[in-house]
């Protein structure tokens, strides 16, 4: 039997589809920038979990785009849990023994690794965010952990959304723009999470060279949308080439920020 081919984006669907492919595009380049960055260090590749990890990552972001477009929109939520849970550990991990080579880590760390818990969020150290933003952000992961978990296993309140979703028509293929949306704003959120926590799992140099451009200016990422990228960009305030239009440079930080 031949495969059959994605359903066409419902009508109206098309653009908040377009941002769907914009954020998830925007994460897999920084994905990739963090990867070579950090690779700089020839023990990269024996060290560092991203290393392997990355792999899956790439996978699971990429996978939200063509479940979108088919009209599946509940499979990415789970895609994104997965994204989540294996930041904090990744960062957990590599904070918690950053130069240790990878086969004692999963030794060592195998009961945090197997954990279905996140509680190990408590004990990251996340040094680019203020005391306050880092209460926030446990506070954050503990949302989207909790929201997306919600579509890993059958729930009744999955089983109510569906229901309401059918009876309106709303089945595979003839999703809404505002499903879209809904959905924009949960990988978003998540994302910048995902991003937060790897950043932390690298030497600090490389969030400073992923985030300010050669001229001090902040990059141009859909990410910087989210405050606690943002906070982390301002972390990088000191440089030298922010100087002189720093006022500027926090002026338009502050007025991109939207989730």
């Amino acid at each position: 039997m031949p495969e059959q081919a994605p359903a066409p984006p419902a009508p109206g669907s098309g653009d908040a589809l377009k941002v769907t492919a914009q954020i998830v595009h925007e994460y897999l380049s920084a994905i990739r920038f963090i990867i070579g960055d950090t690779a700089r260090d020839p023990s990269f590749g024996s060290t560092h979990l991203l290393s392997y990890l990355s792999q899956d990552f790439i996978e699971s972001a990429a996978s939200i785009v063509f479940l979108a477009h088919s009209g599946a929109l509940s499979v990415p939520k789970r895609e994104l849990r997965f994204l989540i849970e294996s930041s904090i550990k990744l960062c957990y991990v590599q904070q918690k023994n950053y130069s240790s080579p990878l086969e004692n880590k999963l030794k060592q760390f195998d009961r945090e690794l197997s954990s279905s818990s996140i509680a190990i969020k408590r004990d990251l150290a996340l040094s680019m965010l203020s005391s306050d933003l880092q209460d926030e952000f446990g506070e954050e992961l503990g949302r989207l952990y909790g929201k997306t978990s919600t579509y890993v296993h059958l729930s009744t309140q999955q089983i109510i959304e569906r229901i309401a979703a059918v009876d309106s028509g709303r089945t595979i293929g003839y999703e809404s723009a505002a499903e879209v949306e809904e959905l924009n704003a949960l990988i978003a959120r998540g994302f910048a999470a995902s991003l937060v926590l790897i950043l932390h799992s690298v030497s600090e140099y490389v969030a400073g060279d992923w985030l300010v451009d050669s001229d001090g200016d902040p990059i141009d990422s859909y990410f910087l949308g989210s405050r606690f990228v943002a906070a982390m960009d301002g972390y990088f305030d000191y440089k030298s080439e922010r100087k002189s239009r720093i006022e500027a440079i926090q002026m338009t930080r502050a007025e991109r920020i939207h989730f």
